[in-house]
């Protein structure tokens, strides 16, 4: 027998049979692609191996890998935007494009805040876990826990391509709390769809795929990766808000796929004509009240759809209990994909409701490797796998159901309400008067004031700011992106009143401070304060040797030096080269020539002098005047020819 060793195509060891692995087809002789790791590398002190590259976007590169401190293959993924950055070849190492350094660290700092977040709820929601997050080679790796799953897309070809809604509702309930979860801190996904759902062998759904917004956003400074059919309509414009309604979107995307076995027509599509069909006139089967909460969930206009997961979950679940009949019109799949599935018995529907629970913080949540049952993560009331729903039935009342008399108790319990609410309105004009009367500056209405003031230093610029207590909008992160680009996204939400700075930590053009904190609330009536960066104050003056006037003008143009000119005669130059410069700081010379540092809050400028060199001309010898040349030149008078001074000519640059 052969050497066994580790294929890089699926982390198995095994025996290669003329360099091909026999599991999974990989040649260990294939070339690799230059901008990705080369297999066999390691990282973290030797802890992973990488693999071959399984996916990329905008944002960076997920790969297989293999960690050797417990032996198990897990999913690597490389912060790699490929419109900032490059790799040195033959290396991982990362090199980032000198002018995008600024933008490359935000985005950086944004993917590693992404992924603390979601490590953070390991074990709690179902996700892809994240198991180690290092830095090394100039950017960030995340690791994730390997599950043996398929794309939930792949399930459904082995399921007839669709399934019944009593199938769906028993699948559904722990994605949408993890959705919810993830929502509460601050996670918006952006790409679900039945490609970034995973279907676990146990019949779990597991969530996947996360990445920046600028990824999941057309038109930003990275490329952009967006799922047609799945993506709300704000995903194609900088200009739209997105929020938890974004995800409700493709929530019901999805949905409206699994239960039609047809994809919703691309956001974009239906902006220019609306065709979409609703999911109980392509499948009678799907439940009304389904079918109308599924097209309010994919509305084109974010303010109409509906805004959170858990009203999602509300209008999905108790209008059914509330509409539900007594035949049973669907099962639960019996285990994950690749298993044979068997019907259940026959069961009468209980007659409980729906009611999704208040969701528990985090730390509260039941830890069990990410696969709790329903009722762990707060769908325990009414929710049991006897849930039935009759396509075809009405409404079945129940004995539970009857009206019954009322006890004495009950007959008190009236006044006692009216009673606590008076006293209740007491307490709270008691508070309100007395607090104008005890202290606190008040305004023209008569309410009290809450100010609080907040010093920023920015370079050479303090400024004072006073942040209202409460606001609108919510500030979305400004820090590190283009100006330009952000005026326009949010043209229709906020007015910026902008002040150029320089700044050695942002490129030119960038936002380098903002008013608001991200996240803080503001009013949006009032202009929003930013500062933008002109570029770093410390700029070496460029050397002038062999430049023209027109190009050395243009590279102080781009450092923001400012300068001016003046013609000279030197002989030793063509016309328009530069032949020196002279450095001034407030007025005065200074001895500092080409090379050297200077810092432009410091209000140096440069003369720059180029030569104008006069045009000599070189008369010819003429020959003896005769009488008739002498008679011509008598009749006809040329004046004599002005002196032109020649066009600038450029220097090649060295």
């Amino acid at each position: 027998m052969g050497e066994r060793k580790l294929c890089y195509g699926c982390m198995e060891r095994t025996e290669f049979s003329r360099g091909v692995c026999p599991n999974c087809g990989y040649y260990d002789q294939s070339p690799s692609d230059p901008s990705f790791i080369i297999p066999g590398t390691t990282l973290n002190n030797n802890r992973y191996i990488v693999g071959v590259a399984l996916s990329a976007n905008g944002e960076g590169i997920t790969y297989l890998a293999y960690d050797q401190s417990i032996s198990c293959k897990v999913l690597l993924r490389e912060y790699m935007p490929r419109n900032l950055c490059n790799r040195v070849v033959g290396s991982p190492v990362i090199s980032v494009i000198p002018a995008r350094l600024a933008q490359y660290k935000a985005l950086m700092a944004e993917f590693t805040e992404l992924h603390k977040s979601l490590a953070h709820l390991r074990g709690q929601v179902r996700i892809s876990t994240v198991v180690d997050l290092f830095a090394e080679n100039n950017t960030t790796y995340v690791v994730n826990e390997y599950v043996d799953s398929i794309r939930f897309v792949d399930y459904l070809k082995e399921n007839a391509g669709e399934l019944t809604w009593g199938q769906l509702s028993h699948m559904l309930p722990p994605l949408l709390t993890t959705l919810s979860l993830l929502h509460n801190t601050g996670v918006i996904h952006r790409a679900i769809s039945p490609e970034t759902i995973y279907v676990t062998r146990k019949g779990e759904l597991l969530l996947t795929a996360f990445s920046s917004a600028a990824v999941r956003t057309a038109n930003t400074e990275l490329e952009c990766e967006i799922y047609n059919g799945y993506a709300a309509p704000e995903q194609y414009s900088v200009n739209s808000r997105q929020g938890t309604w974004t995800d409700v979107y493709a929530i019901c995307a999805v949905i409206y796929r699994v239960l039609t076995g047809s994809m919703p027509p691309s956001a974009i599509s239906r902006m220019e004509n609306d065709n979409l069909v609703a999911p109980n006139l392509l499948n009678p089967n799907v439940p009304r009240h389904v079918s109308n909460v599924i097209m309010q969930g994919l509305s084109l206009n974010g303010n109409e759809r509906i805004q959170t997961v858990t009203e999602l979950v509300t209008r999905l679940f108790d209008e059914h209990a509330a509409e539900a009949g007594a035949a049973y019109a669907g099962y639960a799949p019996q285990g994950g994909y690749g298993q044979p599935q068997q019907n259940p018995p026959y069961r009468q529907p209980q007659p409980q409701q729906y009611r999704p629970q208040q969701q528990m913080p985090p730390q509260e949540q039941p830890y069990d490797n990410g696969y709790a049952a329903p009722e762990d993560y707060g769908y325990n009331e009414g929710y049991t796998d006897d849930y039935a729903y009759d396509d075809y039935g009405g409404e079945e009342q129940y004995e539970d159901d009857a009206p019954q008399k009322a006890g004495a108790v009950d007959r008190l319990k009236v006044p006692i309400i009216v009673g606590i609410v008076l006293l209740l309105a007491f307490l709270i004009c008691l508070f309100v008067f007395g607090g104008n009367l005890f202290g606190g500056e008040e305004s023209s209405s008569g309410a009290k004031v809450t100010a609080t003031t907040v010093s920023v230093v920015s370079g050479e610029t303090t400024t004072e700011a006073t942040a209202a207590a409460t606001g609108d909008s919510v500030m979305p992160d400004l820090l590190g992106k283009n100006y330009d680009a952000q005026k326009e996204r949010y043209a229709s939400w906020i007015t910026f009143d902008v002040e150029e700075v320089y700044s050695d930590v942002y490129a030119k053009g960038q936002i380098c401070w903002q008013e608001f904190e991200s996240g803080d609330t503001f009013d949006s009536s009032k202009p929003v304060k930013i500062q933008v960066s002109k570029g770093s104050a410390t700029v070496q003056i460029p050397g002038y040797s062999g430049y023209g006037l027109q190009s050395y003008s243009a590279q102080l143009d781009e450092l923001n030096i400012p300068y001016t000119t003046a013609a000279e005669i030197n002989e030793g130059y063509t016309n328009g080269s530069v032949t020196r410069i002279v450095v001034t700081k407030g007025g005065k010379e200074v001895d500092i020539s080409a090379g050297a540092s200077i810092n432009l809050n410091d209000n140096y400028q440069i003369t720059v002098y180029y030569a104008n060199n006069p045009v000599v001309t070189t008369e010819e010898p003429t020959e003896e005047p005769t009488e008739a040349t002498t008679a011509a030149a008598a009749e006809t008078t040329v004046p004599a020819e002005q002196p032109t001074e020649a066009p600038a000519t450029e220097a090649p640059q060295q």
